[in-house]
């Protein structure tokens, strides 16, 4: 079996599914392998998922729309509300001229139907924005979501029009039913598809998430307290 790599620092990541399928879990897990003592993190978090709470604040730290994009490396959280677009696509500017951030996105569809995100995505890799996009569904977001991906996982989804549009970026047909919470990864550099068993459990992505986010400083209700564990190994599907 080819061999499965996290995305790097630069690598733009597009987590596809139905809602209930475990894309978002997914998404988060993937953040976890991310370096958040060398760059800040920002999810940007339009449906106050519940995974965010199990990880708590602290050690997440939440921000505004209004604030200046954190230089400081951690994770933090922005919360935009449905009549924020001018607000969003001013601050994701600004994003773009800070340089050297990784956006996660829970909802891809939501983002502003302007500019700032496509810049983003396409200047990525020079401007050392990595991001990882959610979505539900593949025809509600830009071209440039697919177009612009150096990775692609890809759940189960509701609609034949959306695996229309993901199949236009992968080399293989995917509308075969998958097993409960498994999952195609395509690595577009190395033009290489894979079939991938579950991820940990949103409280063990959660538990591994809060122990790679560095100076945790004050406690919370929804902090964790028990001994670290480390984060668990993905199972493969043979």
């Amino acid at each position: 079996m080819s061999q499965f790599r996290y995305p790097g620092g630069d690598a733009r990541t597009i987590c596809i599914g139905a809602t209930g399928t475990g894309k978002t879990t997914c998404a988060a897990w993937l953040l976890s392998a991310q370096r958040f003592d060398k760059r800040p993190w920002i999810i940007v978090d339009f449906k106050r998922e519940a995974l965010f709470d199990m990880i708590g604040i602290p050690p997440i730290q939440q921000i505004s729309l209004s604030s200046r994009p954190p230089k400081k490396p951690g994770l933090y959280l922005v919360c935009p509300r449905p009549d924020q677009d001018d607000a969003l696509e001013d601050w994701l500017w600004r994003v773009w001229e800070r340089e050297n951030t990784g956006l996660f996105v829970d909802e891809a569809s939501l983002m502003p139907d302007k500019d700032a995100f496509r810049a983003i995505l396409q200047q990525g890799r020079s401007k050392r924005i990595p991001t990882i996009s959610c979505t539900q569904r593949p025809v509600d977001v830009k071209r440039a979501l697919f177009s612009e991906a150096s990775y692609f996982c890809v759940y189960r989804m509701q609609d034949k029009r959306d695996y229309k549009v993901v199949e236009g970026f992968l080399p293989a047909d995917l509308s075969a039913p998958l097993p409960r919470y498994h999952w195609h990864w395509y690595d577009v550099a190395r033009n290489r598809l894979m079939h991938m068993g579950p991820v940990p459990s949103p409280r063990d992505v959660a538990d591994g998430l809060r122990e790679r986010i560095p100076h945790v400083t004050t406690w919370h209700p929804f902090a964790w307290t028990g001994e670290p564990t480390g984060r668990p190994a993905m199972k493969r599907s043979a």
